[in-house]
């Protein structure tokens, strides 16, 4: 068979003397393989296709790349812009006189004419431990609670799928289990 054609009826008569391949006669008719080359033929048709489109899809991700680079760089000087910007601001902050300064629990502000500086205080973060689970369970059972989890993994070991019933075997039961199939699905996989 030639590499390319430059007609198509030349190229169906070839597909049809190799019997490689049920040429439609209409577009709208259905066609199908035939033999283990016309199943040849679709794949390495196929594989020409994809390999276009993985080359492409490299090259995008390639130029994306690019991008991701330059936009890094940006923000990587976008930070350093206000990280000396806050700098600056802290240390003035601090020269403040304190009566000028609206203080809460847990801030400071200052006013400027542009924006506000705000110092936070720091906050405490709580960190509950075993321990303490413990030590609550013994002295103050009212602040633990007992949260019951399904054994699902154990569960199904006993069970049996019939239609769309979930039956538990040790007594016949159905149970109050939705059942969702996934999508068969088909694949080919290269060698």
């Amino acid at each position: 068979m030639k590499e390319e054609y430059t007609d198509y009826e030349e190229f169906k008569n070839e597909l049809k003397k190799l019997k490689v391949m049920a040429v439609p006669a209409e577009e709208s008719e259905q066609w199908e393989i035939e033999n283990d080359e016309a199943a040849e033929w679709w794949i390495d048709k196929n594989n020409e296709e994809l390999t276009e489109i993985r080359g492409y899809k490299q090259r995008l991700r390639d130029k994306i790349q690019q991008l991701q680079t330059k936009l890094e760089k940006e923000e990587e000087k976008e930070q350093r812009i206000v990280e000396n910007r806050d700098y600056y601001l802290q240390k003035y902050f601090n020269e403040v006189d304190d009566k000028l300064k609206h203080k809460t629990k847990t801030q400071e502000k200052y006013r400027l004419a542009s924006g506000t500086i705000v110092k936070k205080y720091p906050k405490a973060k709580y960190k509950p431990s075993d321990k303490l689970t413990t030590w609550a369970s013994e002295n103050s059972p009212d602040y633990v609670e007992t949260v019951k989890k399904l054994k699902w993994g154990d569960l199904k070991k006993q069970t049996e799928l019939v239609g769309d019933k979930v039956i538990y075997k040790p007594t016949g039961e159905v149970l109050p289990l939705d059942v969702e199939y996934s999508d068969e699905r088909f694949e080919f996989k290269e060698e």
